[in-house]
């Protein structure tokens, strides 16, 4: 979910090809569920058509949206899979897509194979703690400013791909402060 840091400078195309060559190919629908917040779902994925993004709907019903996942990208409930649990949250294709997907088993056989495979399981975990870890330190510590150009410095395209209400939930603010940051940056 975007995937952006360290992971964009890794090889990881061994493993877009196990996936690839072990997973089910599943076409998923726009508005349509890979996983819903509470249910469980043992499968990883790499994404070859399409678009997700993640939600969580919070305990007063409001939905807020955490992340993203696009055409290349690997997908999957990481951490519910990781400590065989329950999604903490929604993953739901903003567009047709289509996912080849594996139980999160094989993946585990996979880093297994050999040393090579366990360095690269190492690394992808480190990264995303990092991604999660920096979250959580702009959320605490950037402006809303700060944390709208950078988000579209690493994705400039895609405030033509979401609505203005999505990329405010994603940077913990209103739809009125992304507009006024936008005003803001264009007319300096």
């Amino acid at each position: 979910m975007i995937n952006e840091y360290n992971l964009s400078q890794i090889d990881l195309s061994m493993l877009k090809e196990f996936i690839l060559q072990n997973g089910t190919l599943r076409q998923i629908a726009r508005k349509d569920y890979l996983i819903r917040q509470n249910e469980t779902s043992p499968f990883v994925g790499f994404i070859t058509e399409g678009m997700f993004r993640y939600t969580r709907t919070d305990s007063a019903g409001k939905e807020h949206i955490i992340g993203y996942s696009f055409k290349d990208d690997f997908i999957g409930e990481y951490s519910a899979n990781l400590c065989h649990r329950s999604s903490i949250a929604n993953i739901q294709a903003i567009k047709d897509s289509s996912v080849y997907l594996v139980r999160h088993t094989e993946l585990e056989r996979f880093w297994n194979l050999s040393a090579e495979h366990q360095r690269l399981g190492r690394i992808v975990a480190e990264q995303l703690f990092v991604m999660t870890y920096r979250r959580l330190i702009d959320s605490y510590c950037s402006t809303p400013e700060e944390r709208y150009i950078d988000l579209m410095k690493r994705y400039p395209d895609l405030k033509e791909m979401i609505p203005l209400k999505e990329i405010a939930s994603f940077i913990g603010v209103t739809p009125e402060t992304v507009s006024s940051i936008r005003r803001k940056l264009l007319n300096p």
